[in-house]
């Protein structure tokens, strides 16, 4: 008996599509430039490497319940920016109101800026992530917040984090071996200071965390972020910045929403979470769909410098560093017979051949070395200006 299937395509066409206005943006204690960023969906058969298309032309503003009204500009498309002196004032409430060129109005209800309490303490242990549950698993550490009066204003919360990673070659580039036409390398001075740089990232996921379930009004042990043991295999000195945001119960719910949509597996017996509806309304049509959140929030943030030294114990032991790894070494003659590992056996040369081409030149007490590319420029692990924030 033959076994028999097929695949019956599926048609787009049959879905009907809805056009609905995205909004993400947030307002804070803080003074500086804040954002609003105003999008449209796109159908399932549109472009893919289009995410969204932005709402263009459209009057962007905020206003207390005091009637102060602050003007968002349109500095990227789709992306409003307020004036770099602006910061919400503790206590007072604050409206969203959009105006889109098409002459639809959107607005949220008022919701008041609360105080965030001072984070008491960021502090590092070692953990194990796991890939796929069986066969791999990644080392690393894990960052952890603790704060001592998280009941002070309200019991809901998310956080944010932008890190930061010193990167220091241990030898001098001074030389640049330059790869000619023929096959061969031209040795030049090389002058550019790559000595020093510097590796930022910032947070990707949604961090939340409440104190309803504390009876002394703390929050302990909230982790913030992960890093694998190998992303400090060059690093002399790490700083993490964490940003405490005091929100609503609605807003915590509305995150908390979106974060399970999001770590879900995607399996057909999910359970289905439909649409996440924000807080942005329709002036003309309530029942209007729109997507998206404004979140008013107070703010405190605490950033601390580490030394490798201060981290786990556990995690250093996971660290496998290049400089020690992959000895410096010394030649003499032509490079291209270096690169190309002519002096090895045939049996092995393929794989030294890869091995050397992560070696660059340099020169030390007058003789030529080589070195693994970690070892010698910077650039390779991060770019070069140190952060206004770096002492």
């Amino acid at each position: 008996m033959a076994l028999t299937s097929c695949v019956e395509e599926f048609e787009t066409d049959s879905i009907k599509f809805e056009q609905l206005l995205v909004v993400d943006g947030n307002i804070s204690d803080q003074v500086k430039q804040h954002a609003i960023h105003l999008n449209y969906t796109i159908p399932m058969d549109g472009n893919l490497a289009q995410q969204n298309a932005p709402a263009t032309g459209a009057s962007v503003w905020v206003e207390d319940n005091l009637g102060n009204k602050t003007y968002f500009t349109e500095l990227e498309p789709g992306s409003y920016y307020s004036p770099n002196d602006f910061g919400g004032v503790i206590g007072r409430s604050y409206q969203l109101f959009i105006s889109t060129a098409e002459g639809k109005n959107y607005q949220t209800p008022p919701q008041e800026i609360m105080s965030a309490p001072e984070i008491s303490n960021i502090y590092n242990r070692f953990s194990i992530e796991l890939g796929d549950g069986e066969s791999t698993y990644y080392p690393g550490v894990q960052f952890f917040v603790d704060v001592a009066d998280a009941a002070s204003s309200t019991q809901f919360y998310r956080y944010e984090w932008n890190d930061a990673h010193q990167v220091t070659a241990r030898y001098t580039k001074n030389l640049d071996a330059v790869l000619q036409t023929n096959g061969s390398y031209k040795v030049v001075p090389f002058t550019l200071n790559v000595k020093e740089c510097y590796r930022e990232s910032r947070f990707n996921k949604i961090i939340l965390a409440t104190s309803t379930n504390s009876s002394n009004g703390e929050l302990l042990e909230v982790p913030i972020k992960f890093s694998q043991a190998e992303d400090f295999d060059v690093t002399t000195m790490y700083s993490i910045e964490v940003t405490q945001r005091a929100i609503s119960a609605e807003a915590y719910s509305y995150f908390r929403k979106i974060k399970e949509f999001n770590e879900s597996n995607g399996s057909l017996f999910d359970k289905q979470q439909g649409t996440v509806l924000g807080n942005v309304v329709s002036v003309e049509n309530p029942d209007e769909k729109v997507l998206g959140y404004f979140e008013v929030s107070g703010t405190s943030s605490k950033r601390v410098f580490l030394q490798l030294s201060d981290l786990d114990p556990q995690v250093l032991d996971h660290i496998i560093y290049p400089c020690t790894v992959f000895h410096i070494k010394e030649f003499e003659g032509d490079l291209r017979d270096f690169y190309n590992a002519t002096d090895v056996d045939e049996s092995i040369r393929h794989q030294e051949t890869v091995l050397r081409s992560f070696y660059e030149i340099f020169d030390q007490f007058g003789r030529w070395h080589l070195a693994h590319r970690h070892c010698v420029d910077c650039r390779y692990r991060g770019s070069l200006g140190k952060p206004d924030y770096w002492p």
